[in-house]
């Protein structure tokens, strides 16, 4: 029986996490549980703020993947934009819940791949603004992106053991989809 491959795809936001699951998801057949999914159902109830709410949303996460590997799914892309200084209402930071992903993974007989996708400066300035991102209420405005960006250092790689970074300034996602097919050997 074949292992479920997990793809976690992360960065600051507007780096093109979701547009390159999307076309991830097209060319492998793979389910997407992008993060917007879970965010949007917990804060259709919960303010964004709210403690339990919060980590209700990364419980739900971790027992959708937990889940879905037990199933035998064949492949999960996972989106999130990770912050090395990003603190959850438990006091863990975005470091934990990443090697948490890849911890459900492997102890469910599952291969993790983490991708952290970086564009530059310029790159997520024009993206922020793009009107898809408010379809999924992500940050859309140049102001509260730069904030975030003063805020939260969204530069610095997880600590995965299968970890590639893709500058995706100036390549297609169906080209950066590739690059990731190649690195978790899917075929």
């Amino acid at each position: 029986m074949k292992k479920t491959k997990v793809i976690y795809i992360y960065g600051a936001p507007a780096t093109g996490k979701l547009t390159t699951a999307k076309a991830l998801s097209l060319a492998t057949g793979f389910k997407l549980a992008h993060n917007h999914l879970t965010t949007d159902l917990v804060r259709s109830i919960f303010e964004r703020g709210n403690p339990k709410g919060d980590m209700y949303i990364v419980k739900l996460r971790f027992e959708i993947l937990e889940m879905a590997l037990q199933e035998n799914v064949s492949g999960i892309i996972m989106t999130g934009a990770h912050a090395h200084n990003y603190l959850y209402p438990n006091g863990e930071s975005d470091e934990w819940y990443a090697t948490r992903l890849e911890e459900i993974t492997q102890k469910n007989g599952g291969e993790f791949y983490g991708v952290n996708l970086t564009t530059s400066n310029e790159t997520l300035l024009q993206r922020v603004t793009e009107s898809n991102r408010k379809e999924w209420g992500k940050i859309s405005t140049i102001e509260i992106l730069k904030d975030s960006l003063a805020k939260y250092d969204y530069f610095k790689t997880a600590p995965l053991q299968n970890n590639l970074i893709i500058d995706n300034t100036d390549v297609s996602p169906e080209e950066v989809a590739k690059k990731i097919i190649d690195f978790a050997e899917i075929h």
